[in-house]
């Protein structure tokens, strides 16, 4: 070995050594020569959207932190081409959505305001209302059943970031499974939900499979929703990213036209608490009237105690 190869390789040996004892590699200790590459560009958004949004009903007059501005502001930061909200077809075509909680109210007149499609996708019957829930089986899992689905039955008092946030989601989800589990099926709430998947898909394929489709609905209903369009192609945005992230912000005054088609359906619910066959069916409407009453009272503002929105025995 030469003089000069001998020094070369002595180099190259103490570079290595001085490069392990840095615990770096070369790249972070050499300069790079010539310009600097750009930055990869982020991975293009994908073609078909969905976001669901779980209301609270009448609780959004208790929970200052989840005010009815909220689900508009979902709506200006999403911009969806159709809009999907929790009342059934045909109230919704007679334009009685008092047969609705009264947020649906808001979200179908602010996607209207915006040009945007608004499709109606609840279902229950109202020989349904008050039916009692089947039996668990075996009878010894009773208390199983009770606990695994307390999420079911808690005051929906939840605020925006709870109630759109995947930990209750999922929740309710293994909620909703375990009482098909024990109770052979939780008949009510299945055929309610499959009727509500149902109309949903038949929704976005009468509107020609539009880009962006955004869903109002309980917030126990949620997840029912959210698997059927995730199901028909649609990549699932979460409602609370889409607010964080966005500029946009709705003006959280009510229109006078809102004001005025709750006055209108205040009255017509009282007629339904008069007329009502059941007492189930009286319970329902007298429950819609006195929510109806403190919105309109309050302007949609919050926020009113829990005992204010509670029903006269």
């Amino acid at each position: 070995m030469t003089r000069r190869s001998w020094l070369a390789a002595r180099g190259v040996a103490l570079l290595s050594i001085g490069i392990m004892l840095l615990g770096c590699e070369p790249s972070e200790r050499v300069p790079a020569r010539g310009p600097k590459p750009p930055p990869c560009p982020p991975p293009p958004e994908p073609a078909y959207q969905g976001a669901v949004v779980g209301t609270i009903g009448k609780m959004h007059m208790i929970e200052s932190r989840y005010p009815l501005s909220k689900l508009g502001d979902v709506l200006a930061s999403f911009k969806p081409d159709l809009v999907l909200v929790a009342v059934r077809v045909d109230p919704f075509r007679e334009g009685h959505l008092e047969d609705a909680s009264f947020e649906m109210t808001y979200v179908a007149n602010l996607a209207k305001q915006h040009g945007v499609a608004v499709e109606p996708i609840d279902w229950f019957r109202e020989q349904d209302l008050g039916a009692p829930e089947t039996a668990a089986e075996p009878w010894d899992e009773a208390s199983i059943a009770k606990r695994e689905a307390e999420v079911l039955v808690q005051p929906r008092l939840y605020n925006f970031e709870q109630a759109n946030g995947a930990e209750l989601e999922e929740k309710v989800l293994l909620a909703t499974d375990a009482e098909a589990r024990h109770r052979t099926g939780n008949p009510l709430v299945t055929r309610r939900h499959a009727w509500m998947q149902h109309l949903s898909a038949s929704a976005v394929s009468r509107h020609g499979r539009p880009k962006r489709v955004l869903a109002y609905v309980d917030v126990l209903d949620r997840p029912a929703i959210d698997l059927l369009l995730h199901g028909v192609g649609y990549t699932m945005k979460e409602p609370v990213a889409l607010v964080s992230k966005s500029k946009d912000e709705m003006i959280s005054d009510i229109p006078l036209d809102v004001m005025n088609e709750w006055k209108a359906q205040l009255e017509r619910a009282r007629a339904h608490v008069d007329t009502a066959k059941t007492a189930p069916e009286k319970a329902f409407w007298t429950d819609r009237q006195r929510t109806l009453q403190v919105v309109i009272d309050k302007r949609a503002a919050c926020c009113v105690p829990q005992a204010a929105l509670a029903t006269e025995r």
